[in-house]
């Protein structure tokens, strides 16, 4: 009888070291790379203003998705750039590139506020090949932006 309880209590131990220490999640992100989303309405940012809307430094960003909403001349898929916002992606203080261009425009929406999304990967197209800041311009040099105004990114950042 003193063996059948010591055999039972040496197998709760197991298996609460098993609860308390459990194995690696394969399906986790690695711990040496983070995922970051963030979202901002851009009412009220001056003409010609920037912002710094994500800036990993001195971690690189590895890819990112971008979404804005933003007027333009016409909604429709690769018709026209926004009218109001410029999205500047590389690196503050060197080659920083616009990666919001008409062939970004979605088609989604109407002229007043149409999205516009782009996913990035360093060294790919017009990309810098290092990446560490998502900047938003005002590029409207009279009026400040509106409540129509969005961006959303998520990067994966190394």
């Amino acid at each position: 009888m003193k063996n059948t309880h010591v055999f039972a209590m040496a197998s709760l131990a197991v298996l609460a070291l098993g609860l308390f220490f459990p194995g690696e999640n394969q399906a986790q992100i690695p711990p040496t790379r983070q995922l970051i989303s963030q979202n901002a309405l851009l009412a009220g940012l001056a003409p010609g203003a920037l912002y710094p809307f994500i800036d990993t430094t001195p971690s690189k960003i590895g890819r990112a998705h971008i979404a804005i909403t933003d007027a333009t001349a016409s909604c429709a898929p690769g018709a026209a750039a926004p009218a109001n916002m410029e999205i500047l992606a590389g690196v503050a203080g060197g080659a920083l590139v616009n990666v919001m261009t008409a062939a970004t425009n979605t088609g989604i929406g109407s002229p007043e506020q149409c999205v516009f999304h782009v996913t990035i990967r360093p060294g790919h197209g017009i990309v810098p090949n290092r990446v560490t800041d998502i900047v938003v311009v005002n590029a409207n040099p009279a009026a400040a932006l509106t409540g129509l105004n969005t961006i959303t990114v998520s990067a994966l950042v190394f």
